[in-house]
């Protein structure tokens, strides 16, 4: 039996001992779209991009939901509220920039606490929570990601909270026949969504006993969340006639009660709940195999989540084609990062596993994690692999062989990704200052670069490597691949038990064509593009991990 053979079965029997089965209550990420709680990756307003969004709720239950925005660099909270969703409903919005500010605006009529469409539907994004020692300006909060937590389901019960979020089918006729909103002529759609806005109101805070009946009791007419929800996204650039679109990542299994040591229905205003309120702390993915991995020894809600977003790497396909002006970005999102590298959410001064580092703003402008994409393919299966030590040469792998690297240029050591939400843009950085302002695609200011050019490959694809963190040995302040490496800890992985290796990480890469202008009157812009979802591998830790 060969080393590599007698590690996998090494492997096997030790993920035998763990226990690697099923569980009905576990965190999950649903491969058929819906959840409880919904990820979207990416939002921007940068580079003339709007970014529209959906939720749809596909059940016969009228759902409680909280609508979280938040910037890219350290998920601070720019934009919260609760919406509720009727039976079968959709909610879209879209994501605009108005004179600098990033602002939602919202043409629907379903429910909103407080009721933006109600309220002229434009809310602006808002820099209250960038405390963090960044920046403060509205400005951070141009890209970022978003989430969306089903906090229960609505019931009539006692206040019949469920029938102001509908109108009578007389009252829908009516609506739809009406041509004009002049004296009041036209009734609103829904019925009545100010009860719901009652419902979290105070309207004398001098006066006892006289609160809305969600301030008095955030359970009233309300269970457990119950899930089906789905949602995506399209980023439009409408002066280039671009638009392309993704799904959201879907999470059941979050919460299984609602009680008053799991408030999940909570008042506006207040942040809560997040990806740390779930009830469930176990987690449960496929691995390559086929068999499924529960976690164990987790503790925390959002560790739960973590887990079902860990991968040691991440795939995906590049093109930098001159002939069409084909451009490609990664979006590398870490949805739940500053819940281990940002004291107040993480509750540590030191980094929580399995990240290494905290957000520091000011030291390193933000919570950098060493990361390297290890191998540049082309389509012809030639690639470049960083050398093992200083001085190896580039293996061939098909021959020709792969051309070597021009010096002091090597498009693939170590990097890092500092922010919650990054970009790493593919391609040569050229003379025009556009790329200095934001990627061209996405507008990012948060991204690294991968020059594939300097590789003589246009085409292809490349894998991000999440588990080995190269570090500063020496402590000369250069991350050099060649110095030493370790592995970051795994994630539930306590004592014996194996746990996931590498960092949890969503996101896609984007791309763009451009063709010019085309038609007989060569009047007509041609612009492609398109998302492809990440794909990546889950590895179980080794029994020995090096410490930090």
């Amino acid at each position: 039996m060969n080393r590599k053979n007698l590690t996998a079965a090494v492997l096997a029997g030790l993920a035998g001992a763990a226990g690697i089965v099923g569980s009905a209550q576990a965190v999950n990420i649903n491969p058929d779209g819906l959840g409880q709680v919904l990820i979207y990756p990416y939002y921007t307003v940068n580079g003339g991009n709007v970014t529209l969004l959906s939720v749809v709720n596909t059940t016969e239950d009228a759902k409680a939901v909280k609508v979280r925005f938040t910037e890219g660099q350290n998920t601070r909270e720019v934009l919260d509220f609760n919406l509720y969703l009727s039976a079968y409903d959709v909610w879209a919005a879209g994501i605009v920039n108005v004179d600098g500010t990033p602002t939602l605006y919202v043409n629907d009529t379903s429910c909103t606490v407080p009721y933006i469409y109600g309220n002229g539907g434009t809310q602006e994004f808002l820099p209250y929570a960038l405390t963090d020692g960044g920046a403060t300006t509205i400005d951070r909060a141009r890209e970022g990601h978003f989430e969306m937590i089903e906090m229960g389901t609505l019931i009539d019960d006692s206040e019949a909270s469920i029938g102001r979020m509908s109108a009578t089918a007389a009252t829908h006729v009516a609506a739809q026949a009406c041509t004009t909103e002049a004296d009041g002529a036209c009734p609103a759609v829904p019925a009545n969504c100010q009860q719901l806005v009652d419902a979290w109101t105070d309207p004398d805070d001098t006066v006892a006993g006289d609160e809305g009946y969600w301030l008095q009791d955030p359970f009233t007419d309300l269970t457990a969340p119950s899930g089906g929800l789905f949602g995506g996204a399209s980023i439009i650039n409408v002066s280039e006639g671009f638009m392309t679109s993704y799904d959201a990542k879907a999470i059941n299994g979050f919460a299984t009660m609602v009680d008053a040591n799991d408030v999940l229905h909570q008042e506006p205003g207040n942040v809560l709940p997040g990806l740390n309120s779930g009830d469930v702390v176990d987690g449960t993915v496929f691995l390559d195999t086929g068999a499924t991995l529960t976690s164990t020894g987790l503790t925390r809600g959002v560790d739960a989540v973590s887990f079902v977003f860990m991968h040691d790497q991440i795939m995906n396909e590049y093109t930098t084609e001159d002939s069409v002006a084909a451009g490609t970005e990664w979006v590398v999102t870490f949805p739940t990062k500053h819940f281990y590298v940002y004291p107040p959410s993480s509750g540590s001064d030191t980094p929580v596993d399995p990240f290494t580092s905290t957000w520091q703003p000011v030291l390193t402008e933000g919570a950098c994690e060493v990361v390297l994409l290890d191998t540049l393919w082309n389509r012809e299966e030639q690639s470049f692999i960083a050398p093992i030590d200083p001085g190896d040469p580039v293996p061939p792998i098909v021959s020709p062989a792969p051309p070597g690297v021009i010096d002091p240029v090597n498009p693939i050591i170590p990097f890092e990704l500092c922010y919650e939400t990054s970009v790493i843009r593919f391609g040569a950085v050229g003379p025009t200052p556009k790329i200095e302002t934001g990627t061209e695609i996405l507008g990012s200011v948060n991204y690294h670069n991968i020059d594939n050019t300097e590789l003589g490959y246009e085409t292809g694809w490349a894998r991000l490597q999440l588990e080995d963190y190269p570090h500063d040995a020496n402590g000369d302040g250069i991350i050099d691949k060649f110095e030493a490496e370790l592995k970051r800890q795994p994630l539930g992985s306590f004592g014996d038990a194996l746990g996931l290796a590498g960092l949890p990480v969503t996101g896609f890469a984007v791309y763009q064509f451009d063709n010019g202008f085309l038609g007989d009157g060569a009047d007509v812009l041609a612009h492609y593009g398109g998302i492809f979802q990440h794909k990546g591998t889950r590895k179980l830790a080794s029994m020995h991990i090096t410490p930090k």
